[in-house]
């Protein structure tokens, strides 16, 4: 069974369900000191949970910086720390591989969202000094 992790409409992470799981995990626990809510909606995505699905379209920019913040710092301490129990080591290679596709997910997400912004505060201020120009004339 996959975990599917929905970043963007175009984007969706969909690993093996022991990665999806073990991911998660260390995502949740990087994050729970900072935002516990969001660390159990984690946890409660695991494939034993709800089968192993997760939609975060919709989060906002902050939130979505968080995630790749702390899936980030999971990543490293999984790096740094080398095969542990319950993983196989024929299998670890392959899960930082799947873990470091869905934090490159994260930030390209991140950088299209963060790039929209831009784009609506330009139109926005274009928009506000067009109106400002004609209540002059």
């Amino acid at each position: 069974m996959a975990g599917t992790l929905e970043v963007t409409e175009d984007l969706c992470w969909m690993p093996a369900g022991w990665v999806f799981d073990n991911v998660l995990e260390r995502i949740a626990d990087v994050l729970y000191p900072q935002d516990s809510t969001l660390a159990e909606l984690l946890l409660a995505s695991r494939t034993e949970a709800n089968g192993g699905y997760l939609d975060l379209r919709d989060v906002n920019l902050e939130t979505l910086g968080l995630l790749l913040e702390t899936a980030n710092i999971a990543y490293s301490c999984l790096a740094r720390a080398g095969v542990q129990e319950g993983v196989s080591p024929e299998f670890y290679a392959g899960l930082l591989t799947q873990f470091q596709e869905l934090c490159n997910m994260l930030r390209t997400a991140q950088q299209a969202r963060m790039e929209k912004r831009e784009q609506q505060a330009q139109s926005t201020g274009e928009h506000t000094q067009a109106t400002q120009h004609r209540n002059r004339q």
